[in-house]
């Protein structure tokens, strides 16, 4: 087997480790400290390789499924408890009696009315201070 083999084999392994670690830790720092490699290296592998990129996205996707299981299995065992941060949390969040609620009341209007000269005005003096050109031109008078 030449060098290059035994380093495309040992890079092989690697990816493979660290796809598997981001199943279960889906963060890639994490992931690459569990796995011992570089993130610089493994955002290169991303950048050399669009498939890895798709299997990369694909396990982050998978972990982070992985992960929301455990957080609800966590927030059932706290309602079970008797926890009410735990239960409003939930009822907030998956009952919409129990959800943040705004209420907005009032009319809205359309009017097709002339600008008065003022109001033209206005805006030309707003349109003329929001251009970066203006303001790089008045920068450059010393403005």
């Amino acid at each position: 087997m030449s060098r290059k083999d035994t380093i495309k084999s040992r890079q092989d392994k690697l990816k493979e480790a660290f796809l598997e670690q981001l199943k279960r830790t889906p963060t890639i720092e994490t992931a690459c400290q569990k796995v011992t490699v570089a993130r610089s290296t493994v955002y290169r592998w991303i950048k050399e390789n669009k498939k890895f990129e798709k299997q990369v996205d694909d396990s982050l996707f998978e972990g982070r499924n992985f992960m929301s299981d455990i957080a609800e299995n966590q927030l059932f065992s706290l309602i079970g408890e008797k926890k009410i941060e735990a239960i409003r949390l939930y009822l907030s969040t998956h009952n919409p009696r129990y959800s943040n609620k705004i209420e907005l009341s009032g009319s809205v209007s359309h009017k097709d009315e002339a600008l008065t000269k003022e109001q033209k005005k206005l805006i030309r003096e707003a349109l003329k201070l929001s251009s970066l050109r203006h303001h790089e031109k008045e920068k450059k008078k010393g403005i």
